[in-house]
């Protein structure tokens, strides 16, 4: 057994024999460390809390305290701090209780995800029951599609390549779409996913504006496509997407996310997303492309240019451009993390980089095929775009004037 497996399985067991052990004496409250942070600081953390609770479906009071002791930590439904530095490192970064979370975003680049955690424990979803009856919906509409016969696999991604893709038709295929692919109704249309994938705890299911109005147009979508399209996500964030997407309850697709790091495992066979390689292409696009099909062909991944902003550049029709200073200024620590000033090239290099080169290869030595559709600045890509190899994309004959 690999060393990390062994001590997330000795953190379990602790949380877990803990849990029971304070079960008796828990309050209906979450317990804030507010240590040095500012008031207002403070008063944005409990802000995000609320924000958690109103979709765990459980009445819950805040409350403040200057410092931490084990005593209040086993006394309350869990405990958050707004200042990294008011509870133990030990506590923090080993013993990793799961009912403690740190949102201290101006120190923690994970903030985000620990609200969400939060929200798992105090609800104790999801459930294996919902998880089951997410497998048995994914694995029939799988087996439906596959009946049709061998088809290629389309993915898309959200690079400026993706406004060219409405002059272009992917009806021989099926069809993986991302993330803000969302805000354009029109390229929706077009492209008819079969699936929709998204996995940010900042950028789809946190607190901000542009989460919110991600899960808006997400939701108005899904409305449209009546049932024809299946939206997949890690199974971390079903509290925050159940208590939103009500309407299209049997279109949702929550599955695990598990410290693998296989993207090209059929999910029919392994129901778990590879957490461990932390980019949509690689922890949803790739696993349910290649669970459809061994030509899988990728489009919208143009990479990140010298002159690029922030992790690379976006489409511009199919992105929220000005709601980004806002997500931007709720998690600082995430970003100075992700990019830092003078490597911003280090993201793209970690998560498209060599690691998933040999992952590619790996799967090419198993019978799978690459197609990149367009250049792309990102070597892993370009060296599987060829204008002469490339399979034909159908396009569009260009609009003549009536005569």
């Amino acid at each position: 057994m690999q060393r990390g497996h062994l001590v997330l399985m000795l953190r379990r067991l602790m949380n877990s024999s803990l849990d029971l052990i304070r079960t008796p004496w828990q309050r209906p409250e979450v317990l804030l460390i507010t240590g040095n942070a500012s008031q207002e600081k403070v008063s944005e953390i409990e802000r995000r809390l609320h924000f958690l609770f109103d979709h765990v479906g459980r009445t819950l009071k805040v409350k403040h305290a200057h410092s931490f002791s084990l005593i209040d930590c086993l006394r309350h439904s869990a405990v958050a701090t707004a200042d990294a530095a008011a509870i133990p490192v030990f506590i923090l970064d080993r013993v990793r209780l799961n009912w403690v979370a740190n949102l201290d975003y101006d120190k923690y680049p994970f903030d985000a995800y620990q609200l969400i955690e939060l929200g798992n424990v105090l609800t104790n979803r999801p459930t294996s029951e919902t998880l089951e009856l997410s497998y048995r919906r994914f694995n029939r509409r799988i087996q439906e599609m596959k009946s049709l016969g061998p088809r290629p696999a389309y993915l898309f991604g959200t690079g400026p390549s993706l406004d060219r893709a409405a002059d272009r038709s992917f009806s021989d295929g099926y069809t993986v779409v991302c993330n803000t692919i969302v805000r354009d109704p029109e390229l929706w249309a077009h492209l008819n996913p079969d699936f929709l994938v998204a996995g940010d705890a900042m950028y789809h299911f946190g607190h901000t504006q542009h989460a919110q109005q991600f899960r808006a147009d997400a939701l108005q979508r899904l409305l449209e496509s009546k049932g024809s399209t299946l939206f997949v996500y890690p199974a971390q964030f079903d509290i925050i997407v159940r208590s939103e997407f009500q309407a299209v309850e049997a279109s949702l697709v929550p599955i695990p996310w598990v410290h693998h790091e296989v993207p090209f495992a059929d999910l029919t066979c392994v129901f778990e997303l590879p957490a461990s390689l932390a980019n949509v292409l690689t922890v949803l696009l790739l696993p349910v492309g290649c669970t459809l099909s061994k030509d899988i062909r990728l489009w919208g991944f143009d990479g990140r240019s010298p002159v690029d902003f922030g992790f690379w550049k976006n489409s511009s029709g199919q992105s929220y451009t000005k709601l980004m200073p806002e997500l931007r200024d709720a998690h600082p620590a995430f970003f100075e993390f992700a990019i830092p000033a003078g490597r911003e090239q280090q993201y793209v290099e970690t998560v498209h980089g060599q690691s998933l080169d040999d992952r590619l290869s790996e799967a090419e030595a198993r019978g799978f095929r690459f197609w990149m559709l367009h250049p792309s600045s990102t070597p892993t890509f370009q060296k599987r775009f060829s204008e002469h190899e490339a399979p034909a994309v159908g396009l569009f004959p260009a609009a003549t004037p009536d005569n």
